[in-house]
């Protein structure tokens, strides 16, 4: 009967897990890119407030249809200088980081197709700080004669540089790999002979 208990409660765990990953990777827009961009962003960030609260907003796209591959991100911020001290800002795209900027313009590429762009201010130990900004943004291809941007400064300095940590995907990983463990450890231990102890008879 105990083994039993043991692996009810093994594959319980195991589904609580597999659970809570599907519900965090099945939630839906809801259908205000701010609010889906504060979703993003840790709970416990600080969030200063007061005249001296640093802010951002994205200034750029000042559309919501770009033509071409290429899209300018700009956002302008305020009580919180970019680059100074290793101060920087966060990319996400449609709920993916994409990295670190630290200047107040990104470069990127995207395919054709409507997106969520999501920027947050990030602090010397690159964790999330104050309220992030976010727009709606879709691509669509430049056909011949279509006008297209051209760029404010050069894609060499606008680069998005990668993010220093773990992702979910990784987390994921991590948890199935320990459930894994787990699982087998018991498996094995459940199948190994018993030794008696030195008092039994």
């Amino acid at each position: 009967m105990r083994r039993n208990w043991r692996w009810i409660v093994t594959v319980l765990m195991g589904g609580a897990i597999l659970l809570g990953s599907l519900v965090v990777l099945a939630q839906e827009s809801s259908g205000s890119a701010l609010a889906d961009c504060v979703k993003l962003l840790p709970a416990d960030r600080p969030i200063p407030t007061g005249p001296d609260a640093p802010t951002l907003r994205i200034i750029q796209p000042t559309t919501e249809v770009v033509y071409g591959r290429t899209v300018t991100i700009t956002i302008q911020s305020t009580n919180f200088d970019i680059p100074a001290e290793g101060r920087h800002w966060h990319l996400w795209i449609n709920g993916q980081l994409q990295g670190m900027v630290y200047q107040p313009t990104a470069v990127i590429d995207l395919e054709p197709g409507t997106y969520q762009i999501c920027a947050s201010l990030g602090n010397t130990d690159h964790a999330d700080l104050g309220m992030p900004d976010g727009i709606s943004l879709r691509v669509e291809a430049a056909l011949a004669g279509t006008p297209t941007a051209t760029l404010a400064v050069a894609r060499e300095q606008a680069q998005v540089q990668p993010e220093p940590g773990i992702g979910l995907g990784q987390i994921l990983v991590l948890a199935a790999g320990g459930l894994l463990a787990a699982v087998g450890g018991w498996w094995l231990g459940s199948r190994l002979p018993k030794r008696k102890s030195a008092g039994r008879k």
